[in-house]
């Protein structure tokens, strides 16, 4: 079994906890392993939230690494939907395969 390391975005991914989630996520990155977020309890998302979670995968690819999605919640991807953002995110994937 391959290592991977997991960040838990909790119940809000918003702009009054992207500080703590930013500082977890590239703790996160340092580790030079694949990444699982896990999403089931998220309820609350806005755009700040989004754009931080978008350039974590993004830094995270650039370094040769994956992210990977575990059990996004119903409120994430209807959020991502509604701003454009599910394939840039990876959660049309993540849908399809249930748990990616």
């Amino acid at each position: 079994m391959s290592k991977k390391t997991t960040v838990s975005l909790g119940t809000a991914l918003d702009i009054a906890h992207a500080s703590s989630l930013k500082s977890r996520l590239v703790t996160a990155l340092t580790k030079n392993i694949p990444v699982q977020l896990t999403s089931d309890k998220v309820e609350r998302v806005d755009t700040a939230g989004l754009q931080l979670i978008f350039a974590f995968i993004k830094k995270a690819e650039t370094q040769g690494n994956s992210v990977h999605w575990y059990k996004p919640s119903d409120a994430l991807i209807n959020a991502s939907e509604i701003l454009g953002l599910q394939s840039e995110l990876k959660l049309n994937q993540a849908r399809r395969e249930g748990v990616v």
